[in-house]
């Protein structure tokens, strides 16, 4: 189910992972208009095109059961366009009741986004519901590596907690060929907690890599932000060569024992040593 799902932007991000793996997709966006549009885009700008991906429905509004589940449930860049407090909890909660695997939410890597997913966080955590069906509990399965507060808003100046993604924009003549955006995003799933990777950190800056040595900066199991300065004679060749293919976003398949202090912005100098 996708929430505020515009031109069905997350329909055919979904079938292009999944392919027909996916039978039935819930569309919901309050402007009937943009159900159209999202419609005949599917349609192949024809109204009596073939639907491009089958199985898509169209609503207005949430489904009234509490007792109907999606397996994953999207809400992308919705929430900063609900009016207050009140509407993103009354929201939230909703989502989170319709959710029988994943919640994902996606908003603009800003503070103020950052804001409304650590908002969202508190609500689906600390519960509060008073329609529960599902008594599974709930638990941040990404891109958090642990389920602690978060350590960027630990600091004087809270920062949040992005990434970036690199897109191809329509080809207007105004618009360049290769574009980057910045996004912060946060899902939630039901049950226990895995522990298979749980303990691996996660990569939450630009990888630098200088000669004979890695620098990464990572949001770690212990809730805590590390840099580290990964080397092959210190970490071994084979993390040393994963440390240098990976990207910001990704996961370290290790546990890191050593590490320097964290900093906000990288010394070039003492890197390039």
């Amino acid at each position: 189910m996708d929430f505020g799902s515009g031109v069905g932007s997350v329909s055919w991000a979904a079938h292009g992972i999944w392919g027909n793996k996916l039978k039935e997709y819930m569309c919901i966006d309050s402007s009937s208009s943009m159900n159209t549009l999202s419609e005949l885009v599917l349609r192949g700008g024809s109204d009596k095109g073939e639907m491009h991906i089958s199985g898509i429905h169209f609503r207005q509004f949430l489904p009234v059961s509490p007792k109907v589940q999606f397996d994953l449930v999207v809400s992308a860049y919705s929430l900063n366009e609900l009016p207050n407090f009140a509407e993103r909890e009354k929201i939230i909660q909703t989502l989170w009741r319709k959710t029988g695997g994943f919640l994902v939410l996606v908003e603009n890597g800003t503070r103020e986004g950052y804001q409304l997913l650590m908002e969202a966080r508190d609500i689906v955590l600390k519960g509060g519901d008073k329609e529960v069906w599902d008594h599974r509990p709930a638990y941040v399965f990404a891109p958090c590596p642990h389920q602690l507060e978060c350590p960027k808003l630990a600091g004087r100046l809270p920062l949040p907690c992005n990434f970036m993604q690199k897109y191809q924009p329509l080809r207007f003549s105004w618009n360049p060929s290769v574009a980057w955006e910045k996004f912060s995003y946060m899902i939630f799933s039901r049950g226990p907690v895995g522990d298979n990777d749980s303990q691996w950190p996660r990569v939450i800056g630009p990888v630098l890599c200088r000669p004979r040595h890695v620098h990464c900066k990572m949001c770690c199991s212990d809730g805590k932000l590390h840099h580290d300065i990964i080397t092959a004679k210190r970490h071994g060749k084979d993390l040393y060569r994963c440390a240098r293919n990976s990207e910001w976003g990704d996961r370290l398949p290790a546990m890191i024992s050593s590490s320097c202090p964290d900093k906000t912005q990288f010394d070039e100098k003492e890197s390039s040593s």
